[in-house]
């Protein structure tokens, strides 16, 4: 069973996107946050996998993700420690479920291709780890087919390092690892215009819509 999940915040002003709140104000920062998170969910519907998870935070916030998001997921709610046991219970959690292959994503990259996360499970047949890289020295995407602690213990979170430390501790202890194409997070006003101007040329190039819900909160505030 293929299981990903889907870490989303309760979109209240003031407490999402914090860094584009140099140019718009806490209440249409937290619009914009919903949109990435609705074009994050439209690209996960269309990819063929077993389960759909949001994991939400803050704890007591299910009603009102659900409210926003639909009852078409299932909902859990993240545990309350630092990013790494968020994510890594978050994982093991749906492991311990049952599932083969989980992967987690974040909804700061409304722009993600599926067919990224599509190669994610694939790599997941065979390795323990899946990474995608993201351009800040994070990762936008982590899964696993076996409980892997280790990579999620000791690392310096929202650093340019996490990536890099990431790699080490799974070299450490001999976990094998799988790698999708790289990506960019959105958290500053700066990287928002480069995901408007590069939703406008894939538009272009395509001739389909990119990021349909960002696009229109966009527009709605200018």
């Amino acid at each position: 069973m293929n299981t990903l999940i889907v870490v989303v915040k309760n979109p209240i002003a003031g407490a999402v996107k914090t860094r584009l709140q140099t140019r718009y104000t806490p209440t249409q920062a937290a619009e914009l946050y919903t949109a990435f998170v609705k074009d994050t969910l439209d690209t996960v519907r269309s990819i063929d996998i077993d389960m759909r998870v949001i994991a939400y935070d803050p704890p007591d916030a299910e009603g009102a993700v659900r409210s926003r998001f639909g009852n078409e997921w299932n909902y859990v709610a993240q545990v309350q420690e630092d990013l790494g046991q968020r994510m890594y219970q978050a994982l093991l959690n749906q492991l311990k479920s049952g599932a083969q292959n989980v992967i987690l994503i974040g909804t700061d990259i409304p722009s993600l291709p599926a067919s990224h996360i599509t190669q994610a499970f694939e790599e997941l047949q065979k390795n323990d780890i899946v990474l995608g890289p993201s351009t800040d020295g994070g990762y936008y995407l982590v899964g696993l087919s076996r409980p892997c602690p280790e990579i999620f213990a000791n690392i310096n979170w929202s650093t340019p390092t996490v990536f890099s430390e990431t790699i080490d501790a799974i070299q450490k202890h001999t976990y094998t690892l799988g790698l999708v194409p790289p990506w960019f997070d959105v958290d500053t006003p700066e990287e928002l215009d480069i995901l408007v101007a590069h939703a406008k040329a894939q538009t272009t190039a395509t001739q389909a819509p990119c990021i349909p819900h960002t696009i229109s909160c966009l527009s709605s505030l200018t």
